[in-house]
């Protein structure tokens, strides 16, 4: 077993004496930490009346606050829980808090302090990765020998006998099958971060093999799934369901995994979904490299002549394992949203009007927006698609319908935070396996919405999605192993056990609390009358709990990553006016921040320009606008005094300041106090 931090180990005896006395005293806190101008709160069992937020370096208290009570018996962890609202400080630093005795692990506030988030979560596919040799410049102390290269042999329930060339992909989760149904969903996330968010992820140092090709990593990534994909392609346009053993392996290396290894039965699941992807992909790399892009758009649209020749759901009742396999079943008993996905993907790449006839007539069958993507529902992924689409023959009335479903649906979600003790947007029952992932899918559903309707309250309660994630949990922790003081020590991951290195693969996100106890060791440790949020271990034996799996890494990259870079800040696609993420100008965050006399606002712009700043207080009325003519490309700064237009002085508060030209804004915040 791995070995653990001293103080993991005092939170592990404590959680066996009895939940109550391990979670006394808790300060929480994201241990990554916040973005200036986000909203932050601290949450504590502590009843004590005030906390203090301590700069790492000096050592001195930078702010205090009142800790009033925030939820009694809170429904999802059976705490009492207090909140301090830290919102105001947005000077970048190391920090704890304090509340009387107890102290919080360290944080940042910081422009980039989801950076090793993001970096990590996505460096963690490359060290998923089948097929290859992991090698030293990459993945350092992780590198290891290339695996499975016989994959793989038709399994007998596919009707057909022989071997097939199906290398490469990523291992699924803590074992190493792969399954191309949440390959796919996994792949069409990434591509759907570059494609409507390509300022954000256009990084190219993640330090994989392709880094440096001037394909974006993210993108290059992707595309080890998307071949794999291919290759599981019959003749006929099916995508085989999955390649695995007919048996887990034990805990060991994958290069020592002998296991004759199977390719199973066609799906209609698993075809709509990675038509889905490969359509997505086609449109990504088509100014990369035409050749693959083609190749993608074929299997796609060989896909779509299969699900057209089977309207009904292939295997009937859909996939099951045959007798003597136990691996992943992955069972979907529904594939009208797999093929819904694979038309609006179609459609946006082609622009063809058989897809967009076939999306129009069935768009509504599995309802509107009112769940988050996964594996099992790609609903949304296929709705997000059409919301967003540039194809011009795109049926208006409809795309006007799914924003207005998307904004109440995510009003749902911000009614599930708002009622939460840790503002994650998850009710008791709904703490299932993998529960880690759907609050994560939420939190991009609440990007989306955010993108569309500018409202800020669904960004806030996005990084809130991400804040329980790293910490603002009932468990104390980072759920991300190599992020934050306290993390996963004990992953259900194979070559995170067999390595013999302490620390797990970094950048693995575990599955999170499940209230239905889906494994053994979730069963000896806690009942039906424990609270849902508190039904997570860190154990090697708890899967159920403590797996890893890339279709939960997939939405972490895409929030991380969006909230990592902050060259294009502030509301990309606002709704009224039309405009765009800049590409003219970068608008930095002011210093001193807060501030009592004045406060320099930087800006660079990128080439010539007309721009506007304007400074906004908290009800939204610009209270002092400049206009600045003619600037050449450079840093340039505007120092502002606290006045007004007419120069009298404002009061103590929040502002916002924005930086426009015609056709694109930044927006930053800052805090004036007297």
């Amino acid at each position: 077993m791995k070995k653990s931090y001293t103080r993991l180990l005092l939170l592990t005896l404590f959680f066996l004496l009895g939940v109550t006395s391990w979670m006394f005293g808790q300060v929480f806190v994201n241990q990554m930490g916040y973005l200036p101008d986000a909203p932050k709160f601290v949450f504590s069992t502590s009843t004590a009346s005030e906390f203090a937020v301590i700069d790492e370096n000096s050592g001195q208290t930078v702010f205090s606050g009142t800790l009033p009570l925030f939820r009694s018996n809170d429904p999802a962890t059976g705490m009492t829980l207090y909140r301090g609202d830290f919102s105001n400080l947005q000077l970048s630093g190391e920090y704890r808090i304090n509340i009387g005795a107890l102290q919080s692990a360290p944080f940042v506030i910081a422009d980039t302090v989801y950076r090793d988030v993001y970096y990590k979560s996505l460096k963690s596919f490359y060290y998923q990765r089948c097929g290859i040799d992991l090698v030293g410049d990459f993945a350092g102390e992780y590198a290891r020998a290339k695996c499975h290269q016989a994959d793989g042999f038709l399994h007998a329930s596919t009707g057909q006998s022989g071997f097939r060339l199906a290398r490469y992909s990523w291992h699924d989760a803590g074992d190493f099958g792969k399954y191309s149904g949440p390959a796919a969903v996994t792949a069409g996330q990434l591509l759907l971060a570059n494609e409507y968010f390509p300022e954000k992820f256009a990084q190219d140092d993640l330090e994989i093999p392709e880094s440096g090709n001037g394909v974006p990593d993210i993108l290059d990534e992707a595309r080890f799934a998307l071949g794999w994909l291919m290759n599981m392609q019959d003749a006929s346009g099916g995508i085989y369901h999955k390649l695995t053993p007919e048996n887990f392996a034990g805990f060991i290396m994958p290069g020592t995994d002998n296991s004759q290894r199977f390719i199973y039965q066609i799906s209609s699941t698993a075809t709509g979904a990675a038509a889905a992807a490969l359509a997505r992909g086609a449109r990504l790399f088509s100014e990369y490299d035409s050749t693959f892009a083609n190749q993608c758009l074929s299997a796609a649209q060989n896909a779509w002549a299969f699900l057209q020749a089977n309207p009904a759901i292939v295997p009937p009742g859909g996939f099951q394992n045959p007798q003597g396999t136990v691996t992943g079943q992955y069972g979907d008993g529904n594939d009208r949203d797999e093929r819904l996905w694979a038309a609006a993907e179609l459609f946006e790449t082609t622009g063809e009007s058989a897809y967009n006839s076939y999306f129009v007539n069935n768009y509504s069958q599995s309802g509107l927006f009112s769940s988050e993507a996964g594996w099992q529902n790609v609903n949304a992924l296929a709705l997000i698609t059409y919301l967003y689409s540039d194809q011009p023959s795109a049926n208006s009335g409809i795309v006007t319908l799914l924003g207005n479903s998307l904004n109440s649906y995510c009003n749902t979600l911000l009614g599930y935070r708002n009622t939460n003790g840790f503002h994650v947007s998850i009710n008791p029952g709904e703490y299932v396996w993998g529960s880690n992932g759907n609050v994560l899918n939420r939190g991009l559903m609440l990007l989306f919405g955010w993108h569309k309707t500018g409202n800020s309250e669904f960004r806030a309660a996005a990084l809130d999605q991400l804040n329980y994630n790293l910490g603002v949990n009932a468990h104390n922790i980072s759920f991300l192993t190599g992020i934050g003081e306290m993390h996963p020590m004990h992953i259900h991951h194979r070559q995170s056990e067999a390595d013999n290195i302490a620390e797990p693969i970094p950048g693995l996100l575990a599955g999170g609390p499940n209230e239905y106890l889906n494994d053994d060791v979730l069963q000896g440790h806690f009942d039906e009358n424990t609270p849902p949020a508190l039904c997570y271990i860190d154990d090697l034996g708890s899967y159920a709990s403590n797996e890893v799996a890339i279709y939960w890494n997939s939405p972490l990259v895409v929030l991380s990553g969006y909230f990592y870079n902050t060259s294009a800040n502030g509301i990309l696609d606002d709704p009224d006016t039309g405009m765009r993420s800049p590409t003219r100008f970068n608008l930095q965050q002011n210093y001193p921040n807060p501030f009592n006399n004045d406060t320099t606002i930087p800006f660079e712009l990128l080439r010539d320009s007309d721009v506007e700043l304007n400074i906004y207080n908290a009800l939204g009325q610009i209270v002092r606008q400049e206009k600045f003519a003619g600037l050449q490309p450079g840093t340039h700064q505007f120092i502002w005094r606290g006045t007004g237009d007419n120069g009298e002085l404002l009061s103590s508060g929040t502002y916002h300041f924005e930086l426009k030209s015609h056709s694109e804004r930044q927006i930053r915040s800052m805090v004036l106090l007297k």
